[in-house]
């Protein structure tokens, strides 16, 4: 262990460790530790089992997390209700409240909610939770998971139009009763409010650190591999079944990471590449705009947003989050459902917010590749971010001529205008559809396109020992997955929080980062680094006022087939809020990290390489379309946010550090044209080459620390 390790603070420890056991404590008595015994040691399918779930236990509580904030959406209490167990507690941490029991915490989402099930047209309730960070308990009973929320609020029926900001951190708590998980404590940290008229500032003068229910080698290993108890509903599973979880878990991966692929080919305008993710055969639907049937018309579609490629003055994107994966038993069909937040410039100068749901269906063709079948997005809001949500409704047209659909999709179909809500999927504690408020119908349930001819599945090929290799192999694919988004989350959150110790120990030995002048190699270069480049991090003597938060989503991951090296590819979300100004935001790119399994815990290989800082809002009040512009000013309101200065960090921040680097700048080529800022459209670097076609996108970078050097 390197000389930066061994600094870790002993009081973060002994917290940490504390958090931890209390985490591990099995509830005696419980329904879950009824249904638990002993696995049989000898018995290796029944190990294997006991081990996929344990890794399915991990994005089921993903799931569970991203179901309430679809159910929250739209306003569906009863659903909500159904995700809590019946002990549940939610902790306001910062206003020292507890709200305990099914009866108090149906009244507090009933009134967070507007008083009423189900929020139709002219209501928001958009509330983000972002880049997660989920460990299970070693004996697979518990889960906590670390979490970053930003709410969007919103009213603008009626004579009282409201909008606004809130957000924060929460950690919490899940269990599983009888078999399914369920959440038992939800600890928010309030961190930021406002009005949308002043903007979001800091909710509290101080703002403590949050603390962690992770170490840093959890988090890069966050399904347990030590003995533990095994459910006994395990018991009666056979290979067959065991392998079909694990390829639903390899394909909810590949699916993720295909809808978010989706994401930044939009943002770039490359309809091309969009077009190429679409089965031949595939249609897209745009509420209340219209549907386009089979690829040559889907990418005539596209053209909406405007030409081929991303132009000076232009912003176009298209954020995915919750994205829920439902695999179909057939092995070749999945559903996915998710929200799509917009942070549009068509001109130069113009900006607009929006908020979408998309319910997809996949297919995977004889290639064995996934593609887009069916692509549906209903529009909930659409506004100008100069006038807000509440005062400004922009509902797109039917376009005509060359880009005119093939069918109608009219108002009905749009829960931006008609009191419908888009199709859910399964409620994810009691395997049931959801139910409807009164007064309100579905839509996207029904299919575009006929449903795929129906196909055998394939024979499982090999003696029983090589169709156990076969299935560790795949497993540990999709372990990966869990582990390398958790690192990402975690890389972000020490960032934030100034934890060099813990920062540096989650890069590999040989782990890059650059900082200064240029990349550092090893985890002590990295820990001097940090440390060297930072001034004196928040305490007691200079206590934390604002909150900035690194928030690393939608991520594109890709893992070597033998489980060992994978690749990533995240958005930068940034926003800041003290208690004197009003928060901005920033956005860019980490277009290319790598990530290695060391010692059976994965690490960063290179990481926190952020070449695309194409969003920049020097206040809340221009935005990010008005970033230096001499244009006029916004329509009145009431008093206005008092600016953000981009300096904010240099109270913190030493911008040179004497440490030389490892890897100078001065020896990459590829930084040429990498200073371009808004409104000049940067270079967009990508690590991969489309999925589907191959097709090389123009700026392809499969290895930072190679492809651009002398």
């Amino acid at each position: 262990m390197t000389a930066g390790i061994n600094r870790f603070r002993p009081l973060g420890i002994l917290l940490a460790a504390a958090l931890v056991l209390g985490a591990q404590l099995a509830l005696p008595g419980s329904a879950s530790a009824q249904r638990m015994t002993p696995p049989r040691q000898d018995d290796p399918v029944e190990m294997l089992a006991r081990d996929v779930e344990r890794a399915r236990s991990i994005r089921q509580v993903k799931d569970l997390q991203y179901s309430l904030t679809h159910y929250a959406q739209f306003g569906l209490v009863d659903e909500i209700m159904t995700l809590f167990s019946e002990t549940a507690v939610i902790e306001q941490v910062y206003e020292n409240r507890t709200i305990r029991g099914p009866a108090a915490i149906r009244r507090y989402w009933t009134e967070k909610l507007g008083g009423q099930n189900g929020l139709g047209p002219q209501q928001l309730f958009h509330q983000m939770f972002m880049s997660p960070t989920v460990t299970l308990n070693y004996d697979g009973r518990g889960a906590s998971g670390r979490w970053t929320e930003l709410t969007m609020r919103g009213r603008w029926n009626g004579n009282n139009p409201s909008a606004d900001w809130s957000g924060g951190m929460q950690v919490n708590d899940y269990v599983r009763e009888n078999g399914v998980w369920k959440i038992s404590r939800i600890r928010d940290y309030h961190q930021l409010e406002g009005s949308w008229y002043d903007g979001f500032f800091a909710a509290h003068p101080e703002l403590p650190l949050v603390p962690y229910h992770f170490s840093p080698l959890q988090v890069g290993r966050p399904v347990p591999t030590e003995p533990g108890d095994v459910d006994r509903s395990l018991r009666g599973l056979t290979m067959e079944q065991i392998e079909a979880q694990i390829d639903a878990m390899n394909a909810e991966d590949e699916i993720r990471s295909l809808q978010n692929m989706y994401g930044y080919y939009v943002d770039q305008k490359m309809w091309d590449d969009v077009t190429d993710l679409f089965a031949t055969d595939g249609a897209m639907e745009i509420a209340g705009v219209g549907i386009y049937v089979g690829s040559q018309s889907i990418r005539r579609g596209l053209e909406r947003d405007g030409p081929l490629g991303l132009q000076r003055g232009q912003i176009n994107d298209n954020i995915q989050l919750h994205t829920v994966v439902e695999v179909d038993p057939n092995g070749y069909e999945a559903r996915v459902r998710g929200t799509q937040l917009g942070m549009l410039t068509p001109e130069l100068g113009t900006a607009f917010w929006s908020v979408s749901t998309f319910v997809n269906r996949y297919v995977k063709g004889a290639d064995g590749k996934w593609r887009i079948r069916e692509m549906r997005i209903f529009p909930d809001v659409k506004a100008d971010y100069y006038h807000g949500w509440h005062l400004s409704q922009v509902v797109d047209p039917v376009p005509t001529g060359r880009l005119a659909p093939d069918r109608a999709s009219g108002p009905d179909q749009s829960p931006q205008v008609s009191a419908v809500m888009p199709a859910f999927l399964r409620n994810p504690v009691n395997g049931q559809g959801v139910g409807y408020p009164r007064g309100f119908s579905v839509v996207g349930d029904d299919r575009l396109v006929d449903a795929p001819a129906a196909r055998a599945a394939p024979a499982r090929a090999g003696t029983p020992a090589q169709r156990m290799a076969e299935a560790r192999r795949k497993l540990n694919v999709a372990k990966a997955y869990d582990a390398i988004e958790n690192l990402s989350g975690a890389f972000g959150d020490y960032l934030d929080d100034w934890l060099w110790d813990e920062f540096s120990a989650i890069m590999a030995e040989d782990g890059t980062r650059p900082q200064g002048s240029g990349f550092h190699v090893g985890r002590n270069n990295v820990y001097n680094a940090m440390t060297e480049s930072h001034r004196a991090p928040p305490s007691a003597t200079n206590p934390r006022d604002n909150v900035r938060p690194h928030k690393r989503i939608q991520p594109v991951i890709q893992v070597t087939p033998d489980g060992r090296r994978a690749t990533l590819r995240t958005r930068l979300f940034l926003y800041f809020a003290n208690d004197v100004r009003a928060g901005a935001f920033n956005g860019g790119m980490y277009p290319n990290e790598t990530l290695v399994l060391e010692e059976g815990v994965w690490k960063y290989q290179v990481g926190g390489v952020i070449d695309q800082t194409y969003i920049g809002s020097t206040s809340y009040e221009d935005g990010w379309a008005r970033r230096g512009l001499d244009l006029p000013p916004s329509p009145p309101r009431r008093e206005m946010g008092r600016g953000n200065d981009e300096g904010e960090e240099s109270r913190y921040f030493n911008s040179d550090i004497s440490r030389p680097a490892d890897i100078p700048w001065s020896l990459f080529s590829y930084r040429r044209g990498g200073n371009a800022r808004f409104p000049d459209v940067k270079p967009m670097w990508f690590a991969y080459r489309n999925p589907i076609s191959g097709r090389t996108p123009p700026y392809y970078c499969p290895d930072i620390l190679t492809c651009f050097g002398p």
